[in-house]
Parts: C-alpha cells; sequence; structure tokens
C-alpha cells in the first residue's frame, strides 16, 4: 500500500491543476491519498472533499505552521499507518501516467530513497543506468520513501523542533549514513509552483519531463506565462525600491553638504568674531570684507 501525501496551503488554482492531473494519471496500485493542509485561507476541508474524493484523511492543521513542520507531521502521521511507500506529491506537481507504476518498479532497485523528480538545482554526481541517478541532495516534492526510511528519519529528527530545511536535513542525513539518494534520469513529476513558501524569482523544474497530452501542454504554457509575469512583477518592485533608495542618498547626501556649509560658515564667523577684538580696525574692516564675498559665493 502506498500512502499519496499532499501538504496543502491556499493557491487554489494550482491545487486544482495538481487534483485533476493526479487523477488522470494510473492509480491502480493500492494507494491511500492523505491530506495535510496548513491552515489555509482561500479553501477549508469541504473544498478539499470535493477536490480528493477518494481521500482516506484530511488534516487541517489549528495554525500555519509552514511548509518544514508540517512534512514533519506528514511523515509522523505516515508511520503510524501500515501502508509500504510513502510518496511525497506536494500540491504544485503534474503527472505522467505512468509514473506510480514506474516507482514500484524502481524503488526496489534503490536504497528506499528515490526522487521521480530529477530537480535542474540539485545536480547528480554520477549516472547509474538508462533510468537513475544518484544525488546528495534532493528537494522533498515528488520523493517516493520506502516505510523503513523514514523510520529512521523520524528517530533520529525526534522533534518537530529540530527541522529547518527538513529535506536538506533528511538528505544530509542519508548521505552521510550511506543511504544512495537516487534520481530518475526522466522526471516522472513536473513542478508547476511558480509562486509558493519556498520560491522566489526562479522555481526548480523537472529535467527530461515528457509532456504526455494537449492539455500537459497547455498547463506547461501558461505556468510559464506567469512564471514570467512573476519575474517581471518582481523585478519592477526591486527597480523601485532601488530607485527609492537613490533617492534617500542623494536626500542625505543634500542635508550633509548644507550641514557642512552651515558649520564652516559658523567656523568662520567665530574665527572673525575673534579676532575683531584682538586687531586693530582696519586690517579687521579688510577681512570681515572678504568674508561677506565668500558668504555670498558659498566659499
Amino acid at each position: 500500500m502506498v500512502t499519496i501525501g499532499i501538504q496543502t496551503y491556499n493557491r487554489k488554482d494550482i491545487l486544482e491543476i495538481m487534483a485533476k492531473s493526479l487523477y488522470k494519471s494510473d492509480l491502480n496500485i493500492p494507494h491511500n491519498i492523505r491530506i495535510y493542509d496548513d491552515c489555509s485561507t482561500e479553501y477549508g476541508k469541504d473544498f478539499l472533499s470535493k477536490l480528493f474524493p477518494t481521500a482516506k484523511s484530511i488534516k487541517i492543521n489549528p495554525i500555519n505552521f509552514r511548509a518544514d513542520k508540517n512534512m514533519y507531521q506528514m511523515y509522523a502521521d505516515f508511520v503510524s499507518t501500515g501502508d509500504d511507500y510513502f510518496f511525497n506529491a506536494d500540491s504544485d506537481l503534474i503527472f505522467n501516467n505512468q509514473w506510480l507504476n514506474t516507482a514500484i518498479d524502481l524503488i526496489e532497485k534503490t536504497d528506499g530513497v528515490l526522487s521521480l523528480f530529477n530537480a535542474n538545482s540539485h545536480n547528480h554526481y554520477k549516472i547509474v543506468d538508462d533510468a537513475l541517478c544518484l544525488k546528495n541532495t534532493v528537494g522533498a516534492a515528488g520523493v517516493f520513501f520506502q516505510r523503513s526510511r523514514l523510520v529512521e528519519v523520524l528517530i533520529y529528527f525526534n522533534s518537530i523542533h529540530k527541522v529547518k530545511g527538513f529535506d536538506w536535513q533528511w538528505s544530509e542525513f542519508f548521505t552521510n549514513n550511506g543511504v544512495r539518494i537516487y534520481c530518475v534520469n526522466k522526471s516522472l513529476v513536473q513542478h508547476i509552483g511558480y509562486a509558493g513558501q519556498n520560491a522566489g524569482i526562479w522555481f526548480d523544474i523537472g529535467r527530461n519531463y515528457t509532456v504526455e497530452t494537449v492539455a500537459d501542454g497547455q498547463i506547461m504554457n501558461d505556468i510559464l506565462e506567469k512564471s514570467i509575469d512573476n519575474i517581471r512583477i518582481k523585478d519592477r518592485d526591486r527597480e523601485e525600491q532601488i530607485n527609492k533608495i537613490v533617492t534617500i542618498n542623494e536626500q542625505l547626501n543634500k542635508i550633509n553638504e548644507k550641514r557642512m556649509y552651515d558649520f564652516n560658515y559658523c567656523f568662520k564667523r567665530c574665527i572673525i568674531i575673534m579676532l575683531k577684538k584682538i586687531m586693530p580696525k582696519t586690517i579687521y574692516s579688510k577681512l570681515n570684507l572678504k568674508f561677506i564675498k565668500s558668504k555670498k559665493t558659498g566659499t
């Protein structure tokens, strides 16, 4: 039995695309879909129940724990079930039709950790064969685990308060303990999360993903368009911030120049007053005339 664990938090439009793609894929292998919502404000349990009508469970956090802690809770909940495998589906993926069957076939050739998402941000260090490569790190989205591997993770990270960058942490844990992290050469899932807690201007894509249908091609086209718009908006906002900083710096420079001029003027004035007390009147008059001229010219 496979648990398909899905973390959700807002992004309703992307989640609807993901759910539609998931249910179009071949899910003939026994599985349990389990939803872990991180206190979304755009929808509630009723919406999730309709979107995932076959879900075994839907859990709603009372507050927003953010992605890492929600992931930890999801893994802990899986370990409390009797399921054999866990797939970290995430809410912003689309699926190759045979992703699940292929994962079941390939997991037996691995050490129990297999990413179905060949992310461009995590490079491989070895090509194993036509299907698989090895990586030191992978992101959580798209990873297929044997049960025993997540049990080991939870024994080592025995508190939710220890997690920060959780997928980086368990990647390092596996690598340091001789558990090889396998990854498919041709992505079986594709990332469409152009906006999210861990997405900035750029976001990860799966290398060598095969677009199987016109619908998938349209999804990728729409996401590309939205991501470019997102980049332009953020670039414009950054430019506005830079312009504000430049304006503030120019204003500060003017203030500092004025202060320096005022200081120089006052200093000269004090010297003149002091000299008036000690110098002959004719000499002082000539000196004061020069001072008045310098005041007018700003020198």
